[in-house]
């Protein structure tokens, strides 16, 4: 029997998927007609966690009744047969699966994406049909009455290229595409990005390898997703004066190398997805391929959701106990922006007058103990403050982006966050 731990990551999995799927305005039901037995939210999730466990459609039906507060959760009257699974993974249009994925960002504190894209190989379960061409030319018994390639030929499995665009801070992919080709990587971000662009969301910048370095490629993200572009040149020993294209010269005069690195992430996305759900593909039809690839992406990004909850409730509780043992509060309250899973902005607030007295000119004495405290809340918190008792001592003075009218919920116990 799987474990009730299991079961309990299982169901956190379920609902953001199901979230996502109910955000992108997905029917529970893809025809009036049908016999409304299983929903589409239910074959979704089925089909994501499939892709978690690495199994077939048949061995995953069958190992599917030891997660029984999984299948209370998703209220499974009955299993349903492993064809039907195959049906409506065939049945689904792509589209729709790109939709549930664009809604990945919903309630993550993300106001502006830092994205880029980067592509991975994925390859097919089975043999190359090359190979196999090849061996049968070899194997012939007459090879001097039959010379050459036999008349009837294979067709050539091409390996597959996957492009995800990942949000850069939080990890989570927001739209993936595809391609069979070899071949230069720049034509394939305008597809990529448009897919993304459905998210509903502004750009801030997007920083990209010299794969992508092309004036076409600048040109669409200035134009059209209106954010800074961030590619290297290539072609270093070429002067500025003779590099073609506005935005290109002005990657030769220079950019931001924090701000570029970010992108190393796409491979962090990358390596993660394998090492979580394989690399291999086992479907053989390519529309197939590319929608079991959506499955697994779009587990990853309930996956990742989850993790970064968990990630700052784990904060919450370290900071909560570390104050109450230097006693420098007497009673903590924590005011969070309503809805905002990230902690976008956070307010740390002593009701009492025993609080830290901070200079109201020196935010970076701030920073400097929060640091000593942990140098990753730094950087995970977009932008925090601190109120003192100090009439003079507000928290736009340290941080500007937090808006006063913005309704907060005050809680007693950090463990109540979520």
């Amino acid at each position: 029997m799987t474990n009730e731990k299991e079961d309990t990551q299982y169901i956190k999995v379920a609902k953001r998927v199901i979230e996502l799927c109910k955000r992108s305005g997905l029917a529970a039901y893809t025809n009036q007609f049908s016999n409304h037995i299983y929903t589409t939210y239910q074959h979704i999730t089925l089909l994501c966690l499939r892709q978690y466990e690495r199994k077939g459609y048949e061995r995953f039906i069958k190992d599917l009744p030891d997660k029984s507060l999984f299948i209370e959760f998703l209220k499974l009257n009955s299993l349903p047969h492993f064809t039907a699974l195959q049906k409506f993974a065939e049945r689904i249009k792509q589209t729709l699966l790109d939709l549930v994925l664009a809604m990945a960002l919903a309630r993550t504190g993300i106001k502006k994406i830092v994205g880029g894209v980067d592509g991975t190989g994925n390859k097919p379960n089975r043999a190359s049909t090359y190979y196999v061409h090849r061996l049968e030319c070899f194997q012939r018994k007459n090879k001097k009455a039959k010379r050459g390639r036999p008349k009837k030929r294979r067709a050539v499995r091409r390996f597959i290229k996957t492009f995800p665009f990942v949000e850069l801070r939080t990890q989570i992919p927001i739209a993936v595409g595809f391609s069979r080709r070899n071949g230069n990587e720049s034509p394939y971000f305008k597809p990529v990005a448009r897919k993304a662009m459905k998210c509903g969301k502004p750009f801030k910048y997007i920083p990209l390898h010299k794969g992508y370095d092309a004036e076409y490629v600048h040109e669409f993200i200035h134009d059209e997703m209106h954010a800074e572009s961030i590619i290297p040149a290539r072609n270093k020993e070429v002067p500025v004066w003779r590099t073609k294209g506005k935005y290109r010269k002005q990657m030769k005069r220079g950019y931001s190398k924090k701000k570029y690195h970010q992108r190393s992430k796409n491979e962090t996305v990358n390596y993660v997805v394998d090492a979580l759900m394989g690399e291999e593909v086992y479907a053989l039809d390519w529309r197939m391929q590319n929608k079991e690839l959506l499955f697994r992406y779009l587990m990853y990004a309930a996956y990742r959701f989850d993790k970064i909850k968990s990630f700052f409730c784990l904060f919450f509780r370290i900071f909560e106990e570390i104050f109450q043992k230097k006693q420098l509060f007497t009673d903590i309250h924590f005011y969070v922006a309503k809805g905002f899973y990230g902690a976008d902005h956070v307010l740390l607030y002593s009701s009492s007058n025993r609080t830290i007295s901070f200079s109201s000119k020196s935010p970076y004495e701030i920073s400097r103990i929060w640091r000593t405290s942990s140098r990753l809340m730094i950087r995970c918190f977009a932008s925090f403050g601190i109120v003192n008792s100090s009439p003079s001592l507000t928290a736009m003075s340290f941080s500007p982006r937090i808006i006063c009218p913005v309704p907060f919920i005050t809680l007693q116990n950090s463990s109540l966050l979520w």
